[in-house]
């Protein structure tokens, strides 16, 4: 089975395409129409009166943004007890508090915008296999609630392994249950896990989402906003003040120029100001391909979101440095409408990476590797409890570009040796939420606000050695 992805097979593809049709000036151009650049656009035309040029290489959620596990979490791909020991806890809680911030935009988005791409929030859960990991996350929880951030209870299994070694300065923080229970939150019938950490999560096709609010900026910024599809992007010169977009044909200059991709275009960047970007830019990324698959069953159960933590579990197949937690599985379960109108529970897992060395040779339509697929069977086979599916069969197999930043953190805002370049970028494999974040606080740097420093400031990599 080739790329097939299920969100993208929800897309009723009815909006006519439009690309360039000579050179122009803007006030801010914004490459990539995926999550990312979609939010922004929709920031920026909310919160400021500049003319706005969306800039997408191929069709809008075609890239990442279509080729997704469709999970909302408020994740970051790195422990918060790391993120405070290089940045303080206070900025590491402003981060994390920013993150968050985007359950309550996206909902007014959906309220504005008179949204109807299906959306499902609920508790999610995360397993662990072992308590080394569960004290992580309770360090972890530690510090948020120092930092007044909201925590939940984590559940450990009352036959846990060192369990009796847990330090007493975490005993308000868990709950000793039954290893049972624990299974019960997972939906698992694998003993090795030892114990559950709630989580606010969420399941919506991103794909969908990011078409119906383009739909919705078409009809609402009429003369204030233009979509180019098909139209990529080879070249960003940069100049003192302004930037030029050189696509294939034509070209586009704008006071701000605002880079909302996966960071593996083939394009190159020129700063005729003050300094080499080019080279930092694309050392600012590290690429993968995730995998995913999903198969059908009754709609009988409610939608959930849930991640395994277990390095065995699918062993060598999880794109990894220094940044990255250990190699885990998710799955999530939302109705999912098929052919026929018919609606059924979507199952989709994920999971196995592979990093890429050089991300222009990623090929889209490749088919999935069988080692990826087997590991899914396994997780299915061994983990998820009562699945009825049938090993190697799928209703749908994809896979995707992930973005990963050195320090494994979002880059939003300025570049800093030539404003005109600001990023919104970086989805380390949780990007939903971070988009969403991201695109308000552009609109709020387009629109001339002072913002306190934030560890999403870009910065130049030198001075961080």
């Amino acid at each position: 089975m080739k790329n097939d992805s299920p969100w993208l097979h929800q897309l009723l593809s009815t909006r006519p395409i439009d690309t360039l049709h000579g050179d122009l000036k803007t006030d801010v151009a914004i490459v990539g129409a995926g999550i990312a650049g979609v939010m922004t656009a929709y920031y920026v035309l909310k919160h400021t009166d500049k003319q706005v040029v969306l800039i997408e290489g191929y069709k809008v959620a075609h890239g990442s943004t279509g080729h997704n596990a469709g999970q909302i979490v408020s994740d970051f791909e790195r422990e918060f007890f790391d993120i405070v020991q290089e940045f303080g806890l206070d900025k590491a809680a402003d981060a994390e508090r920013a993150i968050r911030s985007g359950w309550i935009l996206l909902e007014e988005i959906f309220q504005e915008a008179k949204l109807t791409t299906p959306m499902s929030t609920f508790m999610g859960y995360n397993g662990y296999a072992s308590i080394t990991r569960v004290l992580e996350e309770l360090k972890n929880n530690a510090l948020r609630g120092e930092a007044g951030i909201p925590i939940e209870e984590i559940y450990i299994a009352d036959d846990a392994e060192g369990l009796a070694d847990i330090p007493t300065l975490y005993k308000n923080l868990y709950s000793v249950v039954p290893r049972v229970n624990v299974l019960s939150l997972l939906e698992s019938s694998d003993t090795q896990y030892v114990a559950a950490m709630p989580e606010r999560k969420g399941c919506v096709n991103s794909a969908l989402l990011v078409e119906e609010v383009v739909g919705y900026l078409i009809a609402t910024y009429k003369g204030r906003f233009l979509l180019a599809e098909h139209t990529p992007i080879s070249r960003v010169v940069l100049e003192r003040g302004y930037g030029v977009l050189h696509s294939t044909e034509y070209t586009v200059t704008a006071e701000k120029i605002i880079l909302c991709t996966n960071g593996f275009e083939k394009f190159t960047i020129e700063n005729n100001d003050d300094g080499e970007i080019d080279t930092e830019f694309h050392h600012n990324v590290q690429g993968a391909v995730g995998y995913m698959a999903a198969y059908l069953e009754p709609l009988n159960k409610a939608p959930t979101s849930l991640s395994y933590f277990d390095a065995e579990l699918i062993k060598g197949g999880h794109a990894k440095d220094v940044y990255h937690e250990e190699p885990y599985i998710y799955l999530t379960r939302r109705p999912y409408e098929v052919e026929k109108n018919e609606k059924h529970n979507l199952i989709c897992v994920g999971g196995p990476e592979v990093l890429l060395e050089d991300t222009t040779r990623y090929e889209p339509d490749s088919l999935s590797p069988e080692d990826a697929i087997r590991k899914i069977d396994k997780f299915l086979h061994q983990t998820y409890m009562n699945t009825p599916h049938k090993e190697g069969e799928y209703r749908f197999q994809w896979h995707g570009l992930l973005c990963y930043t050195p320090t494994g953190i979002r880059l939003i805002g300025k570049e800093p040796r030539n404003h005109v370049l600001l990023y919104n970028l970086g989805c380390n494999g949780v990007g939903i939420l971070p988009s969403v974040y991201g695109g308000r606080r552009i609109s709020q740097i387009i629109a001339g606000e002072q913002l306190p420093p934030s560890i999403f400031d870009p910065r130049i990599r030198r001075e961080e050695k």
